[in-house]
């Protein structure tokens, strides 16, 4: 016979399965900070550039990378977010008489971004 009691089996198959989740949660992990950093790279390359502004809005470009209980998320911001908000989505233009004669339509960097980050990391490429 085996020297496995019936009463340990069921801690060894805890601990294997704990030890593959962990394995798992590490690579999850990696690959998000990954896809995180990806799409800062190409934000910043992609952002608009001034040059009476020193290129802070492009500069300005990171990612945070948070574990919980219910997962793994990974947040790209941007310090000037009222400012990404109007290039993304375009704004209204007043003029000096408080009339709005015509609208910006906004550039949709951001979201070419997401959807390039998000097909390769559902793929799982890096």
């Amino acid at each position: 016979m085996s020297g496995i009691k019936i009463d340990q089996l069921e801690s060894i198959i805890v601990n294997s399965i704990e030890e593959v989740i962990e394995d798992n949660e590490e690579v999850l992990q990696g690959n998000v900070k990954a896809a995180g950093n990806k799409a800062v790279r190409l934000l910043k390359e992609r952002s608009r550039k001034r040059k009476r502004h020193g290129g802070s809005y492009a500069k300005g470009w990171s990612a945070d990378v948070k574990t919980e209980a219910t997962g793994t998320t990974c947040v790209v911001h941007n310090k000037q977010y009222q400012l990404t908000h109007l290039l993304e989505n375009g704004h209204a233009i007043k003029n000096q008489h408080g009339s709005y004669p015509g609208k910006v339509d906004g550039d949709h960097v951001i979201e070419g971004v997401y959807k390039e980050v998000a097909a390769e990391f559902s793929k799982g490429a890096q």
